[in-house]
């Protein structure tokens, strides 16, 4: 399966070469998510129906759920009346999260998708579909 890559702008930024954690998984409804919050973000672009969805699909995503995710030997350090959980039940750390998008929107955060056998220019993702990329 080709990797699918997103370009956008935030605060007028130029973002580009940003992976798309599950593209065309939710008909293009697209949110920038920031790991870190620094000078050294991480970005990713994940396709969910809500911010609260979003945190699910970084959560249960195997190569990238390891950001948010506590690793066992460190739950004493998250107090059980202050953490959040994932949809599998792990323990998050959202202290570093930021999810950039606006509710109710059709695109909440706007971006192109780029990839291997789409248009040079890129494809807006309510367009995207993995039967419609060229081999």
């Amino acid at each position: 399966m080709a990797t699918i890559t997103a370009s956008g702008n935030i605060n007028g930024h130029e973002l580009k070469n940003i992976e798309v954690i599950n593209p065309g998984d939710w008909f293009g409804k697209t949110w920038l998510i920031e790991i870190g919050g620094s000078y050294s973000s991480h970005y990713l672009i994940v396709e969910a129906d809500s911010m609260s969805d979003a945190i699910d699909e970084l959560a249960d995503s195997e190569k990238h759920g390891h950001h948010i995710i506590v690793e066992d030997e460190n739950l004493d350090d998250y107090p059980e009346d202050n953490r959040h959980y994932g949809p599998s039940g792990q323990v998050l750390d959202l202290d570093h999260l930021m999810i950039h998008g606006q509710e109710g929107s059709k695109i909440p955060f706007t971006c192109t998708y780029h990839g291997e056998g789409l248009p040079p220019d890129g494809v807006n993702p309510t367009e995207f579909g993995w039967d419609e990329i060229e081999s």
